[in-house]
């Protein structure tokens, strides 16, 4: 979670509004450059190439607004002594193991309101889950089936409950106990539907692919979501969230038609004219992904769910403010990054084992190419608070597999089914990175395929050191595959 003290927010504001627009003139003279004085070499690759970088810009440009809007909503503390609102916990449950689900229960019971009421939502139908709401002051809803999964399973404690409104937290979501003192403050403005909070990953310093997630995600709780915030396209995330049941009741419930039931909820909620908000402020912390095949699995849902929402459930209405609308685009062509990445694997590949190039490169390409770069490297750096690690970058483009995945997935026959993430390891095994490790094996041979056929001159050296910089953004999967565990834990962990 990237956060801003108060006392640098105006500052840091500005700055990231100056290096915006230095950026963008930046990416405006590339793209000239790339569209109007290039030479195409083998058109077939230059438009390849003219398309990833236009989406890439657009990406790009995306996150300059984004981080240039950002508003941080701060309320005060709620003082529940002079307010009547009640408000029901639910704690999702769906087999997750029963010494994880006793820490969250035992931290929802221990939130701070006097008219709150925690439940466990058992769709694993666990007696060891029972036997645990009997040693708590919560309460245990079951349900005969598992309709709609995870949404259904909310609609069914509603019907059940009562509370003005509610909160949500996954098994693993261990929430401190002022989470509702933090966040009730904003419902004070009666067009609010939700308010989310940030999600962290606790077992990050035991576990790499836990590190990794965090570390991705921290620029979209932190400058993204903020920005989001400003723009009043706030979405929710599924956990450490609170709604209005009004408002809930308003759409119909929990939308069951969507493996991405919050971001589809969220959308039909603004539909309807609510609002929507984010406090940045860590009020829960929960478990990561603790093997490469569970991370991707929660990347495929959230991929497939976000791109079924764009082609088949109409997100987009007229109700929409330009900003907001621009902002869900934002969110929905995220997942076709691994397509622009996957042009950027070929190219270098294609010149290495065919001699081919998308545009005659002149002595200058570096003049326009590198300004633009290197601007958008320092606005994330700066924006992310000087935060960022590597691990950020290379687990959104290493996932490229799974982003090609979702597309094809939406067209399917075969229904997208609800996934909850795993909360143990898997046993050690490399299918989930056997198309990284394809790649890499086909970047190695063009690599040593282009120095023997043509020699170490400049264009060679070149694309094979692009080839070098995408196996060291690969390699990292493979690795976390075999031992997902950081260097201090490897020798206790185990599989």
């Amino acid at each position: 979670m990237i956060e801003i003290p108060r006392e640098r927010r105006a500052t840091y504001l500005r700055n990231c509004r100056i290096l915006s627009v230095i950026a963008a003139v930046f990416a405006l003279v590339y793209l000239r450059w790339l569209l109007l004085v290039a030479k195409p070499e083998n058109l077939f690759l230059y438009w390849i190439l003219v398309i990833a970088e236009v989406f890439n810009i657009v990406q790009a440009a995306g996150y300059w607004i984004t981080v240039s809007r950002q508003r941080w909503t701060e309320p005060e503390l709620a003082d529940f002594s002079s307010s009547e609102e009640s408000i029901d916990i639910f704690v999702t449950v769906m087999g997750e193991p029963i010494d994880i689900v006793e820490k969250t229960v035992a931290a929802a019971a221990r939130i701070r309101h006097p008219r709150a009421h925690v439940w466990l939502l058992d769709d694993g139908k666990s007696p060891q889950v029972r036997d645990l709401a009997s040693r708590y002051p919560v309460g245990y809803i079951v349900r005969d089936n598992n309709r709609g999964a995870k949404a259904g399973n909310i609609n069914h404690a509603l019907s059940m409950t009562h509370g003005d409104y509610f909160a949500i937290f996954d098994a693993d979501q261990i929430a401190h106990p002022e989470f509702l003192e933090v966040v009730m403050g904003v419902f004070e403005d009666q067009k609010v539907a939700f308010v989310q909070t940030p999600q962290v990953y606790y077992n990050r310093p035991e576990n790499r692919v836990a590190a990794g997630a965090h570390d991705q995600q921290a620029l979209f709780y932190g400058p993204i979501l903020r920005g989001k915030n400003g723009s009043g396209a706030v979405f929710s995330c599924g956990t450490n969230v609170v709604f209005r049941r009004s408002a809930i009741e308003a759409i119909g419930g929990i939308p069951e038609d969507s493996v991405t039931e919050d971001l589809r909820a969220s959308l039909l909620l603004l539909d309807k004219g609510f609002t929507s908000e984010y406090v940045a402020k860590v009020v829960a912390e929960g478990l990561g992904p603790m093997d490469v095949g569970s991370y991707f699995n929660q990347q495929f849902r959230w991929g497939r769910g976000g791109l079924e929402i764009l082609f088949k459930r109409r997100p987009f209405s007229a109700k929409m403010r330009p900003a907001q609308a621009f902002q869900y685009a934002l969110s929905f062509i995220y997942w076709f990054t691994g397509w622009a990445y996957l042009s950027y694997l070929l190219l270098p590949a294609f010149y290495l084992f065919a001699g081919a190039r998308p545009v005659q490169v002149p002595n200058n390409y570096p003049v326009h190419f590198l300004p633009y770069v290197l601007s958008a490297l320092a606005l994330l750096v700066y924006s992310g608070n000087y935060q960022l690690r590597f691990d950020a970058l290379w687990f959104t483009l290493a996932s490229f597999p799974v982003q090609i995945k979702s597309l094809f997935s939406v067209f399917s026959a075969t229904p997208g089914k609800f996934v909850v993430t795993p909360k143990t390891r898997g046993r050690v095994t490399l299918k989930p990175v056997r198309w990284q490790i394809a790649v890499l094996a086909g970047l190695t041979l063009a690599a040593v395929y282009g120095l023997l056929t043509q020699g170490p001159q400049p264009s060679v050296i070149n694309n094979v050191a692009w080839i070098v910089a995408h196996v060291v953004i690969l390699q990292g999967f493979v690795r976390y595959s075999v031992n997902p565990a950081t260097p201090e834990y490897e020798e206790s962990d185990t599989p």
